[in-house]
Protein backbone atom coordinates (compact mmCIF):
# COMPACT_ATOMS: atom_id res chain seq x y z
CA UNK A 1 0.00 0.00 0.00
CA UNK A 2 2.75 2.32 0.82
CA UNK A 3 4.34 1.72 -2.55
CA UNK A 4 1.12 2.54 -4.33
CA UNK A 5 0.76 5.81 -2.43
CA UNK A 6 4.26 6.84 -3.19
CA UNK A 7 3.75 6.21 -6.88
CA UNK A 8 0.56 8.25 -6.91
CA UNK A 9 2.27 11.05 -5.08
CA UNK A 10 5.08 10.99 -7.56
CA UNK A 11 2.66 11.16 -10.45
CA UNK A 12 0.85 14.09 -8.87
CA UNK A 13 4.08 15.93 -8.15
CA UNK A 14 5.22 15.31 -11.72
CA UNK A 15 1.95 16.64 -13.11
CA UNK A 16 2.22 19.70 -10.91
CA UNK A 17 5.76 20.25 -12.01
CA UNK A 18 4.78 19.92 -15.66
CA UNK A 19 1.93 22.43 -15.18
CA UNK A 20 4.25 24.83 -13.43
CA UNK A 21 6.70 24.52 -16.30
CA UNK A 22 3.90 25.08 -18.87
CA UNK A 23 2.40 28.11 -17.16
CA UNK A 24 5.02 30.62 -18.45
CA UNK A 25 4.54 29.34 -21.97
CA UNK A 26 0.77 29.61 -21.68
CA UNK A 27 1.01 33.15 -20.33
CA UNK A 28 3.49 34.12 -23.03
CA UNK A 29 1.18 32.72 -25.72
CA UNK A 30 -1.77 34.61 -24.27
CA UNK A 31 0.30 37.77 -24.08
CA UNK A 32 1.49 37.34 -27.66
CA UNK A 33 -2.08 36.81 -28.81
CA UNK A 34 -3.19 39.97 -27.01
CA UNK A 35 -0.36 41.91 -28.62
CA UNK A 36 -1.27 40.62 -32.07
CA UNK A 37 -4.90 41.55 -31.53
CA UNK A 38 -3.89 45.03 -30.34
CA UNK A 39 -1.66 45.55 -33.40
CA UNK A 40 -4.50 44.55 -35.72
CA UNK A 41 -6.86 46.97 -34.01
CA UNK A 42 -4.34 49.83 -34.24
CA UNK A 43 -3.65 49.09 -37.92
CA UNK A 44 -7.33 49.25 -38.79
CA UNK A 45 -7.57 52.59 -36.99
CA UNK A 46 -4.53 53.92 -38.87
CA UNK A 47 -6.08 53.05 -42.26
CA UNK A 48 -8.87 55.61 -41.76
CA UNK A 49 -7.96 58.93 -43.53
CA UNK A 50 -7.57 61.92 -41.32
CA UNK A 51 -9.96 64.79 -41.85
CA UNK A 52 -8.23 67.83 -43.36
CA UNK A 53 -9.60 71.20 -42.34
CA UNK A 54 -8.76 74.12 -44.66
CA UNK A 55 -9.04 77.63 -43.26
CA UNK A 56 -9.45 80.37 -45.83
CA UNK A 57 -9.36 84.10 -45.13
CA UNK A 58 -11.78 86.39 -47.01
CA UNK A 59 -11.28 90.17 -47.16
CA UNK A 60 -14.57 92.08 -47.29
CA UNK A 61 -14.48 95.77 -48.22
CA UNK A 62 -17.07 97.63 -46.20
CA UNK A 63 -18.77 100.69 -47.83
CA UNK A 64 -17.74 104.10 -46.57
CA UNK A 65 -20.20 105.79 -44.23
CA UNK A 66 -22.26 108.64 -45.76
CA UNK A 67 -21.05 112.20 -45.11
CA UNK A 68 -22.77 114.03 -42.27
CA UNK A 69 -25.60 116.37 -43.27
CA UNK A 70 -24.81 120.10 -43.39
CA UNK A 71 -25.80 122.08 -40.31
CA UNK A 72 -29.16 123.80 -40.48
CA UNK A 73 -29.12 127.57 -40.53
CA UNK A 74 -31.79 129.24 -38.49
CA UNK A 75 -32.60 132.89 -39.03
CA UNK A 76 -33.43 134.78 -35.88
CA UNK A 77 -35.68 137.80 -35.95
CA UNK A 78 -35.67 140.55 -33.38
CA UNK A 79 -39.41 141.23 -33.56
CA UNK A 80 -41.61 139.63 -30.92
CA UNK A 81 -44.81 137.90 -31.96
CA UNK A 82 -47.89 136.59 -30.18
CA UNK A 83 -47.28 133.14 -31.67
CA UNK A 84 -45.62 130.48 -29.56
CA UNK A 85 -41.83 130.38 -29.75
CA UNK A 86 -39.94 127.06 -29.51
CA UNK A 87 -36.61 126.91 -27.67
CA UNK A 88 -34.51 123.76 -28.18
CA UNK A 89 -32.45 123.26 -25.00
CA UNK A 90 -29.92 120.46 -24.65
CA UNK A 91 -29.83 117.13 -26.44
CA UNK A 92 -32.47 114.48 -25.91
CA UNK A 93 -34.67 116.60 -23.66
CA UNK A 94 -37.19 117.42 -26.39
CA UNK A 95 -38.53 120.82 -27.44
CA UNK A 96 -39.87 123.19 -24.83
CA UNK A 97 -42.60 125.62 -25.78
CA UNK A 98 -42.32 129.06 -24.27
CA UNK A 99 -45.25 131.43 -24.52
CA UNK A 100 -44.72 135.14 -24.29
CA UNK A 101 -46.32 136.71 -21.24
CA UNK A 102 -46.69 140.08 -22.92
CA UNK A 103 -47.10 139.49 -26.67
CA UNK A 104 -46.39 142.46 -28.89
CA UNK A 105 -47.29 143.03 -32.49
CA UNK A 106 -44.83 145.11 -34.44
CA UNK A 107 -46.61 147.59 -36.67
CA UNK A 108 -44.92 148.43 -39.94
CA UNK A 109 -43.76 152.00 -40.28
CA UNK A 110 -45.31 154.03 -43.06
CA UNK A 111 -41.91 155.20 -44.21
CA UNK A 112 -40.94 151.62 -45.00
CA UNK A 113 -43.98 150.89 -47.17
CA UNK A 114 -43.40 151.21 -50.87
CA UNK A 115 -46.31 151.43 -53.26
CA UNK A 116 -45.94 149.28 -56.38
CA UNK A 117 -45.45 151.17 -59.60
CA UNK A 118 -47.73 150.18 -62.46
CA UNK A 119 -47.02 151.60 -65.89
CA UNK A 120 -50.09 151.36 -68.09
CA UNK A 121 -48.13 152.46 -71.12
CA UNK A 122 -45.96 149.35 -71.01
CA UNK A 123 -48.97 147.08 -71.51
CA UNK A 124 -50.26 146.08 -74.89
CA UNK A 125 -53.88 146.50 -73.90
CA UNK A 126 -55.19 145.84 -77.33
CA UNK A 127 -53.72 142.36 -77.29
CA UNK A 128 -54.61 141.70 -73.65
CA UNK A 129 -58.25 142.73 -73.98
CA UNK A 130 -58.79 141.05 -77.30
CA UNK A 131 -58.31 137.64 -75.71
CA UNK A 132 -61.83 137.65 -74.33
CA UNK A 133 -63.58 140.29 -76.44
CA UNK A 134 -63.08 141.37 -80.06
CA UNK A 135 -61.97 144.95 -80.72
CA UNK A 136 -63.97 146.74 -83.38
CA UNK A 137 -63.19 149.90 -85.26
CA UNK A 138 -65.39 152.92 -84.56
CA UNK A 139 -66.66 153.02 -88.16
CA UNK A 140 -68.36 149.65 -87.63
CA UNK A 141 -70.15 150.72 -84.41
CA UNK A 142 -73.72 151.85 -84.05
CA UNK A 143 -72.42 155.30 -83.05
CA UNK A 144 -68.98 156.90 -82.64
CA UNK A 145 -68.12 157.22 -78.90
CA UNK A 146 -68.11 160.75 -77.50
CA UNK A 147 -66.20 162.27 -74.56
CA UNK A 148 -68.55 162.68 -71.60
CA UNK A 149 -65.95 163.75 -68.97
CA UNK A 150 -62.32 164.83 -68.89
CA UNK A 151 -59.89 166.70 -66.66
CA UNK A 152 -57.79 169.74 -67.45
CA UNK A 153 -54.03 169.46 -67.06
CA UNK A 154 -51.75 172.51 -67.38
CA UNK A 155 -49.08 172.41 -70.09
CA UNK A 156 -45.45 171.60 -69.23
CA UNK A 157 -43.21 174.55 -68.30
CA UNK A 158 -41.20 174.17 -71.47
CA UNK A 159 -44.40 174.62 -73.55
CA UNK A 160 -45.33 177.71 -71.51
CA UNK A 161 -41.88 179.25 -72.07
CA UNK A 162 -42.27 178.69 -75.80
CA UNK A 163 -45.60 180.51 -75.74
CA UNK A 164 -47.49 177.72 -77.53
CA UNK A 165 -51.27 178.05 -77.16
CA UNK A 166 -52.67 175.08 -79.14
CA UNK A 167 -51.27 171.54 -79.53
CA UNK A 168 -53.26 169.06 -81.73
CA UNK A 169 -52.04 165.60 -80.64
CA UNK A 170 -53.15 162.25 -82.01
CA UNK A 171 -53.40 158.97 -80.04
CA UNK A 172 -54.83 155.52 -80.67
CA UNK A 173 -56.98 154.38 -77.75
CA UNK A 174 -59.10 151.35 -76.83
CA UNK A 175 -62.46 152.00 -75.20
CA UNK A 176 -63.84 149.14 -73.11
CA UNK A 177 -67.48 148.18 -72.44
CA UNK A 178 -67.69 150.74 -69.58
CA UNK A 179 -66.41 153.65 -71.69
CA UNK A 180 -62.96 153.76 -70.05
CA UNK A 181 -60.13 154.52 -72.52
CA UNK A 182 -56.65 152.95 -72.57
CA UNK A 183 -53.69 154.10 -74.62
CA UNK A 184 -52.74 151.68 -77.33
CA UNK A 185 -50.24 153.89 -79.09
CA UNK A 186 -49.35 157.60 -79.04
CA UNK A 187 -49.27 158.42 -82.75
CA UNK A 188 -48.17 162.09 -82.69
CA UNK A 189 -47.52 164.01 -79.43
CA UNK A 190 -46.24 167.02 -81.46
CA UNK A 191 -43.79 167.74 -78.61
CA UNK A 192 -42.09 165.02 -76.50
CA UNK A 193 -42.97 167.01 -73.37
CA UNK A 194 -46.68 166.35 -74.07
CA UNK A 195 -46.47 162.54 -73.73
CA UNK A 196 -47.00 162.61 -69.97
CA UNK A 197 -49.87 165.10 -70.32
CA UNK A 198 -51.56 162.85 -72.92
CA UNK A 199 -51.34 159.88 -70.59
CA UNK A 200 -52.89 161.81 -67.70
CA UNK A 201 -55.73 163.12 -69.89
CA UNK A 202 -56.61 159.60 -71.19
CA UNK A 203 -56.45 158.15 -67.66
CA UNK A 204 -59.11 160.58 -66.34
CA UNK A 205 -61.32 160.70 -69.46
CA UNK A 206 -64.61 158.82 -69.98
CA UNK A 207 -66.41 158.05 -73.25
CA UNK A 208 -69.86 156.84 -74.14
CA UNK A 209 -70.06 153.05 -74.21
CA UNK A 210 -69.27 151.71 -77.70
CA UNK A 211 -72.05 149.42 -78.98
CA UNK A 212 -72.56 147.05 -81.86
CA UNK A 213 -76.14 145.95 -82.58
CA UNK A 214 -77.10 147.43 -79.23
CA UNK A 215 -74.52 145.37 -77.27
CA UNK A 216 -71.48 146.89 -75.48
CA UNK A 217 -68.22 146.09 -77.22
CA UNK A 218 -64.59 147.19 -77.22
CA UNK A 219 -63.52 149.63 -79.86
CA UNK A 220 -60.24 151.01 -81.15
CA UNK A 221 -60.36 154.72 -81.84
CA UNK A 222 -57.80 156.98 -83.53
CA UNK A 223 -58.59 160.05 -81.48
CA UNK A 224 -57.27 163.60 -81.79
CA UNK A 225 -56.74 165.50 -78.51
CA UNK A 226 -56.51 169.27 -79.00
CA UNK A 227 -54.88 171.01 -76.05
CA UNK A 228 -55.88 174.69 -76.10
CA UNK A 229 -53.99 176.89 -73.62
CA UNK A 230 -54.95 180.27 -75.06
CA UNK A 231 -56.84 182.84 -72.93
Amino acid sequence: MSDLMTENDKKQTNAVNILLKMMPWVFSLLLAGCLVMAMLVFKTNDLKPEEIITIRTIDIALPLPPPPPPPMEVEQTKSESSAASIDLIGMGQGPKIKYSDTPKLEKPKKSKLKLPKFDMSSLNLGQAISVDFPILEVKSLDQIPQVISSKFFPPPKSIIRKGIKRIPTEVEIIIDQQGKPYIRKIIDPIYPEMIDTIRKWVKHARFTVPKKNGQPVQAVYLYGINFNYGR
